[in-house]
């Protein structure tokens, strides 16, 4: 079976607010990794009492994203 490859240009969407480092394209928030230490210091004790499970789920994927951000981090990349 052939298979063929297509590499599409990426696309640079226009930035349409932006706070130093901080940016957001209209779809996609760009945040660089030195601010993980400080969003993890407010999300890792978010009390997730009378949340809805689903809520929970995604909360505990974006916090776990995080902690492999900074254990990445740490590893000295």
């Amino acid at each position: 079976m052939k298979t063929e490859l297509i590499i599409k240009p990426k696309l640079n969407n226009p930035i349409i607010i932006q706070h130093d480092d901080l940016k957001f394209d209209g779809k996609n928030i760009t945040i660089p990794s030195y601010y993980v230490d400080g969003i993890l210091d407010y999300v890792k004790d978010y009390k997730t009492d009378g949340v809805s499970p689903v809520d929970i789920e995604d909360y505990q994927s974006f916090r776990n994203f995080l902690y492999d951000i900074q254990d990445y981090k740490n590893q000295g990349n």
